[in-house]
């Protein structure tokens, strides 16, 4: 089973999240520093799901960083560095089998490879990471994480050190990561891959995973085709969109 792990929004400055997030009624904390990658971040969660608002603090190491495929930080680096959402990352405990999977679907497989940060009170934070795609891919395909332990013990562990918490706005639920795209052509193929049930039309194809929707919505007119469009939240106590650093948030009731 897949779930939606985290959504990457690329911004200036992550600890300054903290407090702007404090703002609209969410719940942020300082994360870490990934010392490999040259970035470091802040966090929202919902529930086990999370926003992780993403930063540069090296040029040199995220340049190298940028040089390996089908990553979020190649993802960032193509888009000339423009802040907002950027990819998101899909859960999973069977990472080992999900990479020969994807070879034989013909896809380009980079990993599964193991990292870990340190965490602001010291404590070590481990993962493996599955980077995957094709060359001449239109839409970028989620990565895949498989983090140390249980989901439950993980949960326990990250409201005890106070990472989750309440959002004043509400109970909060990341309901759907929307795109907007060219085509609804290849789509099918994420079902495929991922054991997703289907919402079909012809505007749209909804993938629907356990603890989310992945939207996707035709239209050729628009901008930023092929990305992330905007974030619906649900269990607001108040209906809201809001704009921050490039990203479109939509809260609902």
């Amino acid at each position: 089973m897949y779930l939606l792990d985290h959504i990457v929004h690329f911004v200036d400055k992550p600890e300054q999240l903290v407090e702007e997030t404090k703002k609209i009624g969410l719940y942020t904390v300082n994360g870490g520093k990934h010392g490999m990658w040259g970035t470091y971040n802040s966090l929202s969660y919902f529930g086990l799901s999370y926003i992780e608002f993403i930063g540069i603090f090296d040029d040199e190491l995220f340049e190298k960083s940028a040089l390996e495929p089908f990553t979020l930080h190649e993802s960032y680096k193509k888009r000339n560095r423009k802040n907002g959402f950027t990819r998101i990352a899909l859960r999973t405990t069977s990472i080992e089998a999900d990479a020969q999977k994807l070879k034989d679907a013909g896809l380009v497989v980079h990993g599964p490879e193991t990292f870990s940060r340190t965490r602001p009170d010291g404590s070590v934070l481990k993962w493996k990471l599955l980077h995957f795609g094709n060359e001449n891919q239109e839409i970028e395909f989620p990565f895949l994480i498989q983090w140390e332990g249980s989901d439950s013990d993980r949960y326990d562990e990250l409201v005890k050190k106070g990472t989750i918490g309440e959002h004043p706005l509400g109970n909060l639920k990341i309901e759907e990561v929307s795109y907007v795209v060219k085509s609804l052509k290849n789509i099918e193929e994420w079902a495929a891959l991922f054991d997703f049930d289907l919402d079909i039309n012809e505007t749209y194809i909804k993938l629907k995973t356990a603890n989310c929707v992945i939207g996707f919505y035709k239209n050729i007119d628009d901008k930023n085709l092929n990305q992330i469009n905007e974030v619906i939240i649900s269990g607001s106590k108040e209906q809201k969109e809001i704009e921050l650093e490039g990203a479109y948030y939509k809260f609902i009731l």
